[in-house]
C-alpha cells in the first residue's frame, strides 16, 4: 500500500509544484520515483495478488485474466494520454487528476481486496472454498 501512497505523491508533487516540469533533471527525478512505486505498489496487485488469492484450480486463468485486463488498461491509458493532456490544458493537471486516481485506487484495493498476508496458499484455498454466509443453508455446492 505504501506503493500506492508514493506514486500518487508523486504525481502530485509533479502536478502542483508547476516548475518541476520546466527543468528536466527535477521532473525526471520525480517521475522516476513514482515509476518505481508503480512497480512497487499497483504492479504487486496485478500480478503477485491473484496467484494468492485465486484458487489453485483456477489459479492460472485467473491470473491470466488478471493480468490482461491490466494490460488492456495500459494500453487504453497509453493510447488516449494525448487526448487527455489537450483536454486537461497541460501536465501539470493531468499528473494532479493521475495522483487523485492512484489515491482512489489505494482506497478501492483497501476496501474491495482480503488481506493475504501472513496465510498459506493452502489456506487461502479453503477460505475461497468455504461457504459463504449469503449460501448457508441455501444448498449451493462450490464449483
Amino acid at each position: 500500500m505504501f506503493g500506492f501512497f508514493m506514486m500518487a505523491l508523486t504525481f502530485l508533487i509533479i502536478g502542483l509544484v508547476p516548475s518541476v516540469v520546466k527543468h528536466a533533471w527535477p521532473f525526471l527525478i520525480l517521475y522516476g520515483i513514482s515509476y518505481f512505486f508503480t512497480e512497487f505498489g499497483p504492479n504487486m496487485t496485478t500480478f503477485i495478488y491473484p496467484a494468492e488469492l485465486f484458487p489453485t484450480d483456477v489459479r492460472t486463468t485467473a491470473h491470466g485474466i488478471s493480468a490482461g485486463a491490466g494490460k488492456m488498461g495500459a494500453f487504453a491509458g497509453a493510447f488516449l494520454f494525448p487526448d487527455f493532456l489537450a483536454v486537461t490544458h497541460g501536465i501539470n493537471r493531468a499528473m494532479i487528476i493521475a495522483g487523485v486516481e492512484a489515491v482512489l485506487g489505494l482506497l478501492m484495493t483497501l476496501a474491495a481486496l482480503p488481506e493475504t498476508k501472513g496465510k498459506s496458499l493452502e489456506q487461502l484455498e479453503q477460505d475461497a472454498y468455504a461457504e459463504a454466509p449469503a449460501k448457508a443453508g441455501l444448498g449451493i455446492q462450490p464449483a
